[in-house]
């Protein structure tokens, strides 16, 4: 994605569609639609992956635009890329080259990291800027 249009659609104000966000259960993955907030047809999903090839502990958010553009993913737990252990982002933007460069999470301004399965929600969708004044985002029993 071109720098101009991931800034651009980065900063828009987002809101879950629906309140109700039950985090993935360890081992799957669950996707959260979302828009932004003063235009619906800007439409973004929110991914939480909860699930690795050989750690199976792994954990990972991705935020789209649309269905098919990665914007950003963060890896909490998971491999080390380029040198760089996780936590780690990945920008999806020229400045970044497209997400093959591992940025540690600590460089991320105002980005708190942690490995809690609700907070690190949390703080991906405040980094995103999504609203979160009527979501309840819990850890579901199983």
């Amino acid at each position: 994605m071109e720098n101009k249009e991931y800034q651009k659609k980065h900063n828009y104000p987002k809101v879950m569609n629906k309140p109700d966000v039950p985090c993935a259960i360890q081992g799957k993955q669950r996707i959260f639609n979302a828009h932004a907030l003063f235009n619906p047809n800007e439409q973004f999903k929110v991914i939480q992956v909860r699930k690795g090839h050989i750690r199976k502990a792994d954990l990972s958010y991705v935020l789209m635009y649309k269905s098919s553009s990665i914007m950003l993913r963060v890896d909490i737990i998971g491999a080390t890329h380029q040198g760089i252990p996780t936590p780690h982002v990945h920008i999806f933007d020229e400045d970044h080259e497209q997400g093959n460069l591992a940025i540690p999470l600590s460089h991320l301004k105002g980005y708190l990291p942690t490995s809690d399965i609700v907070d690190s929600l949390v703080e991906f969708l405040k980094y995103n800027n999504f609203d979160l004044k009527d979501v309840q985002i819990y850890e579901p029993t199983v």
